[in-house]
């Protein structure tokens, strides 16, 4: 019997239910088995709100507020924002795909067994969160925070960061194999990470530094 990886993110497949039209999206109270589609909700005011297999389908949420919100069992396909602020907000098994954000403010938050697909991000500021079961996959993220945060079982596939902030997070397993990263801003903070040998040489110096290390 093959060993079984317990470092991978475990996932299931998001399947929604028949869906009808939900009309405006607005208001703190609950969604449920509802489509938005095609939607400006720009400025919405989701604080608190609960989404529950629900499909949000080329909606635009610039400057959305979602803080404290639960978003389980939905999808998110072709979501634009230039900012979007979801503090301490609730994603349970979730998948976001080709989505495009600017600045990402989900601090605090719990993600729990959610696919990020083929999704660009200038900021996802996931500092003082929870991820478990969490996978990026061909995603493209400007800056990567996971200050002070909590990780498990969390792999990026064939993604791109430009900058990872792990200083203060507690990592338990964190795969970076596949991914093109440009920077890292503490060593330490990468203790429980996976990485590979061909990523290794690119942040000795980092490593080194950690270690009071001199190389000449």
């Amino acid at each position: 019997m093959a060993k079984r990886d317990t470092t991978a993110p475990r996932l299931s497949p998001v399947v929604l239910p028949d869906l009808v039209d939900g009309g405006v999206l607005e208001g703190d109270g609950r969604f449920d088995g509802l489509r938005f589609s095609g939607l400006d909700a720009s400025g919405a005011q989701l604080t608190g709100a609960v989404l529950d297999e629900c499909l949000l389908e080329r909606v635009v949420l610039d400057d959305a507020r979602l803080d404290g919100a639960r978003v389980v069992d939905s999808v998110l396909d072709g979501v634009t924002a230039t900012a979007l602020r979801a503090a301490r907000v609730t994603l349970r098994d979730v998948r976001i795909e080709g989505c495009r954000l600017g600045a990402a403010e989900w601090f605090e938050a719990g993600l729990g067994r959610v696919e990020l697909v083929g999704c660009r991000i200038d900021y996802l500021g996931l500092s003082d969160a929870t991820l478990e079961d969490v996978r990026f996959v061909d995603c493209t993220i400007g800056d990567l925070d996971l200050r002070g945060a909590t990780v498990r079982r969390t792999a990026l596939i064939g993604s791109t960061v430009r900058e990872l902030s792990v200083h203060g997070a507690r990592i338990e397993a964190l795969d970076l194999r596949g991914a093109d990263l440009d920077g890292i801003d503490h060593a330490a903070g990468l203790a429980g990470a996976i990485l590979s040998s061909d990523q290794l040489p690119r942040f000795a110096p980092l490593f080194a530094e950690a270690l009071g290390v001199r190389i000449d």
